[in-house]
């Protein structure tokens, strides 16, 4: 009986690609994220301090840490999001670009979480106005 249980959850995590380990830094993955969304949407944490705690993030979880911030963008709570537009503007992950253009083109999405998709991208100088090199030079006459 106890082998047939093994083989179970072995055939489990086989068919999903995972182990134990991975499910366990998946796990410390969105705990770091939520403690950062809290710290970012319940004090007034200086910006530099905040971009040490972006890039631990990323030291210690790699490219998953970014993707999975963008993922928490896809939350009810305003104020949850507006702390991550920053910290996805703080980190300015390039990587992040092609998903939050997505996400922001994605009408099955809500529309507040398409536009914070779109608050992040022209943070981080990555809409169509701000890489257009064909950008028109306005003039201003002072008088």
């Amino acid at each position: 009986m106890e082998k047939k249980d093994a083989r179970l959850f072995q055939d489990a995590t086989h068919e999903h690609s995972w182990n134990i380990v991975e499910l366990e830094s998946r796990r410390q993955l969105r705990h770091r994220i939520h403690e950062l969304i809290q710290l970012a949407s319940s004090s007034s944490i200086p910006t530099s301090e905040m971009r040490q705690y972006l890039l631990l993030g990323v030291a210690q979880f790699g490219k998953l840490f970014a993707t999975q911030l963008v993922r928490s963008l896809q939350r009810d709570d305003q104020q949850e999001r507006q702390a991550i537009v920053w910290l996805l503007t703080l980190l300015n992950e390039q990587e992040t670009i092609p998903s939050l253009q997505q996400m922001s083109r994605n009408e099955r999405l809500p529309r507040s979480i398409r536009l914070s998709a779109s608050l992040a991208l022209a943070g981080m100088g990555a809409t169509k106005e701000m890489t257009d090199n064909n950008r028109r030079v306005r003039l201003y006459a002072i008088s």
